[in-house]
C-alpha cells in the first residue's frame, strides 16, 4: 500500500473582505510529516488561511490544496483524513467527554468507534474524566477534549487554529508533546499561534503580517539569519530587513501576545 499523501499547497492565495485584504498573495508548499507553525500578530491572516485551506471560505484569487485535492472540492471521504480544531469552543457542554468524542467519531464514520474514542481520550490525558460533562471541566480540559475530537479518526493532516490559547505554560507544553507524537506517527500538522515562544517547537514557521508572507523557514534558521536569540527578536529583525518598521500591533505582540 502506498504511503498517504500528507501535503498542503497554497499558490498566490488572496482573500478579500470588502475593502480589507486578509490574505495577499500567500504561497506555501509542505509535503511530509512535520509541524508547521503559522505565526503572526492578531489580524495577520492566520485563521483566514486555515478557513480557506479547509474549503470553508472561497479565495478571491489563487488556490489551495490539502492532500493533493483542491480545498473547494474536498468531499466527505477527503475530510475523513483531515482533522480540524478551531480556536472557538466546538464541543457540547451538556455531553460528557466520551459522548463528545464519540459524536465526532460517528461523523467521521470511524469503524471501531469504542477503541478509537478510548485511544483519543487517553492521548489527551482525560481518561479519568471521560464520563464527566464538559460543563464541569476546566478551560484547559475543554481544549484537550476538542483536540481528542479532532484526532479521533486518526487523520493524516491535522489543522489546529490557536489550540493552546489561554492555557497555562505547563498544559501548553503537554499539548505540544502530543503534537510531536502525532508528527512522529506520520501526520502533517499545521498549527497557528501568536505565542512565538512555542513556535520554536515547530519544524518550520510561516510568518504572516498583514496577510502577506514575511518569511518561511526553520526556527533555528531564523535565529542564525537574524543573529538573534529568540523568535520575537527575529520577527522584528525580519520586519526591519524588509523595510517594514513595526507598527503598534507588532510592538504589542512582542511585549505580550508573542510571549
Amino acid at each position: 500500500m502506498s504511503a498517504p499523501d500528507v501535503s498542503i499547497s497554497v499558490t498566490d492565495l488572496r482573500r478579500e473582505f470588502g475593502s480589507v485584504t486578509a490574505l495577499d498573495g500567500v504561497d506555501l508548499d509542505v509535503d511530509g510529516p512535520r509541524i508547521v507553525g503559522v505565526a503572526g500578530p492578531n489580524g495577520a491572516g492566520k485563521t483566514t488561511l486555515i478557513r480557506v485551506l479547509l474549503g470553508l471560505l472561497s479565495p478571491t484569487a489563487g488556490s489551495s490544496r490539502v492532500r493533493a485535492t483542491d480545498s473547494l472540492s474536498l468531499k466527505a471521504e477527503d475530510r475523513e483524513r483531515i482533522g480540524y480544531m478551531s480556536q472557538d469552543e466546538a464541543v457540547y457542554r451538556d455531553l460528557t467527554v466520551r459522548e463528545n468524542v464519540d459524536f465526532f467519531a460517528r461523523l467521521y464514520r470511524v469503524a471501531d468507534r469504542a477503541t478509537a474514542v478510548d485511544r483519543a481520550i487517553s492521548f489527551v490525558g482525560l481518561s479519568d474524566r471521560a464520563d464527566d460533562r464538559v460543563s464541569d471541566l476546566s478551560g484547559g480540559m475543554i481544549r484537550r477534549t476538542s483536540l481528542a475530537c479532532a484526532l479521533v479518526h486518526d487523520p493524516d493532516v491535522l489543522i489546529l487554529d490557536e489550540p493552546t490559547v489561554g492555557l497555562d505554560p505547563q498544559l501548553r507544553a503537554t499539548m505540544w508533546d502530543a503534537f510531536r507524537e502525532r508528527r512522529d506517527d506520520g501526520a502533517l500538522i499545521l498549527v497557528s499561534t501568536h505565542y512565538l515562544g512555542e513556535a520554536t517547537r515547530c519544524d518550520e514557521v510561516l510568518f504572516l503580517r498583514n496577510g502577506r508572507v514575511l518569511a518561511y523557514d526553520a526556527p533555528e534558521r531564523f535565529l542564525e539569519e537574524t543573529g538573534t536569540d529568540d523568535l520575537e527578536d527575529a520577527f522584528l529583525a525580519l520586519l526591519e530587513r524588509d523595510g517594514e518598521p513595526p507598527d503598534a500591533d507588532d510592538e504589542g505582540a512582542t511585549e505580550g501576545v508573542f510571549a
